[in-house]
């Protein structure tokens, strides 16, 4: 009976994780604190809550897949496998290419079963084996994906060997651009302590957002793209040799970034896209699939087998803190929590995913986008700013902001109109000072005047990870450079090397 009901608490962590993953720019550490808010409003002991934080890390992982797809909204490790999906989106087939990503998923999560009885015996070996050598391991990852940074074909035809030169030289320069300024942003922000100690564990929200929310949302309103009619059907096109490919590659992919500390699932799934050749939009989304569920779980899954529970990626290492599994049915528990959440996700990935073809050529894209940079720069500032981790506090502030901000950047938005126009610009430009002023004064009475200054410094960080953000989107280069190059600091001091650079750039 005991166990069914921490079932019952994944199946609840699914269904919450599930929902707020279709909102853009939510990330695991961000269901790490709606878990905490669970926590303290309702009795449950802690296995309870790490039960219900694997669930909302599924339901992340699976139905997430809806907002890559009909929002334009990919994060690192989704950014892989991106254009496969919007492009089936603009043919009219988003359903179909959701379903196929989510059955990429799905086939990890069978693959890890099947891997499970062994682990306890395989995974101490490796750990043993690449423990001595995982600086060499980790910089070696980052020199290859650098340099596989290849010239991209702009469709230019300069007429001299200089122009020719320049062309060819441009994305490649801008992608080791993006690299070395998100990796200055990286040594800042992790040794200096930019939010209070009690917000430390939202460090990450303002980067990631700006990385892959904000900067993707200011595209879409750029482009005014329109999203065609979608055709919902059951039948799904793919091979056999498409399915086994892609889903091997994309599961040793994730599973390799999951057993590696600092690479994430981006870089894990184009090394072994690599390796084994992967190619084709089909296999790339069933291959991209596999890797966000092998990366994310994984990397949860190693903390729970036994005689290895190893620390790996951020959701293990905040659960390592507050438990550590002590006897082997935890971990036959934890995957009987996987098999029945993935089950339930891919039912619920399936059903929103419908309902949201039928509805999603109905919506202005661009109203769409405008409201959800709204909320999801409200979420930056509500996680960022609110003085303490009230639920209803935090909830309110979030509301109240990406409210706010709405009507602020609908009257910015018709200010450019109408400057373009030279007519009744004044009065759009009041508005926009008007909802500045307005937004300050909300805010400082919801929180502490330190909140509110919190709530400033993750708004920099955002701004700065969103210039850089953008990088990828206007020079087509790799989007995995923006996390590769955020982390590089910590590969740097697992080596010992990096002590000098902080010492010489004074963040410390």
């Amino acid at each position: 009976m005991e166990t069914l009901i921490y079932l019952i608490y994944s199946m609840i962590g699914v269904l919450v994780g599930g929902l707020f993953s279709v909102l853009p720019g939510m990330h695991v550490l961000n269901f790490v604190g709606i878990g905490v808010f669970i926590y303290l409003a309702l009795p449950l002991d802690v296995l309870a809550l790490t039960m219900i934080f694997l669930g909302m890390l599924i339901g992340y992982i699976v139905v997430g897949l809806i907002q890559t797809t009909y929002m334009g909204l990919p994060d690192d490790s989704t950014r892989y496998f991106a254009f496969p999906n919007q492009k089936l989106l603009m043919y009219g087939r988003g359903h179909e290419a959701v379903v196929v990503a989510g059955i990429g998923a799905v086939s990890a999560a069978l693959m890890l079963m099947m891997l499970a009885p062994l682990s306890s015996t395989i995974f101490p070996i490796f750990r043993r084996l690449t423990t001595p050598h995982l600086h060499w391991i980790l910089i070696g990852t980052v020199t290859y994906l650098l340099q596989s940074e290849w010239p991209k074909d702009w469709g230019s035809r300069a007429k001299t060997r200089f122009g020719r030169l320049k062309d060819g030289w441009a994305s490649l320069s801008a992608g080791w651009a993006v690299f070395f300024l998100s990796m200055m942003m990286g040594f800042i922000i992790m040794n200096i302590s930019i939010l209070a100690p009690q917000r430390a564990f939202q460090n990450l929200m303002p980067v990631v957002v700006g990385f892959f929310g904000v900067s993707y949302m200011l595209m879409n309103l750029i482009s005014r793209a329109k999203i065609p009619e979608q055709k919902v059907g059951n039948d799904i096109y793919m091979k056999k040799m498409d399915f086994l490919r892609g889903s091997s590659s994309g599961f040793l992919g994730g599973m390799f970034a999951a057993f590696e500390p600092v690479v994430t699932a981006g870089p894990g799934m184009k090394l072994s896209a690599h390796a084994t050749g992967t190619s084709g939009d089909s296999q790339f989304m069933i291959s991209g699939g596999a890797g966000r569920f092998a990366y994310y779980v994984g990397g949860f899954f190693f903390l729970w087998v036994p005689l290895l529970h190893l620390t790996r990626k951020a959701l293990g290492m905040i659960t390592s803190l507050m438990y550590q599994p002590t006897v082997e049915s935890e971990f036959w528990l934890f995957m009987a929590a996987i098999a029945m959440g993935t089950a339930f996700s891919f039912i619920l990935l399936v059903f929103l995913s419908k309902r949201i073809a039928k509805v999603i050529t109905k919506i202005n894209f661009q109203m769409l986008s405008l409201i959800l940079l709204s909320v999801i720069i409200g979420l930056v500032w509500g996680f960022s700013a609110t003085s303490d981790y009230n639920p209803l506090l935090l909830v309110a502030t979030i509301l109240i902001t990406a409210g706010l901000l709405f009507v602020g950047f609908n009257a910015l938005l018709r200010l450019i109109d109408h400057l373009r126009r030279r007519s009744g610009w004044p009065i759009y430009l009041l508005a926009v000072i008007g909802m500045v002023l307005l937004f300050f004064a909300v805010e400082t009475l919801l929180l502490q005047p330190g909140g509110v200054i919190e709530g400033i410094r993750a708004m920099i960080i955002l701004t700065i990870a969103t210039g850089i953000g953008l990088m990828p989107l206007t020079f087509r280069t790799m989007w995995t450079n923006t996390l590769l190059g955020y982390f590089f600091p910590l590969m740097l001091n697992m080596a010992g090397l990096s002590a000098g650079i902080v010492v010489t750039l004074g963040v410390y």
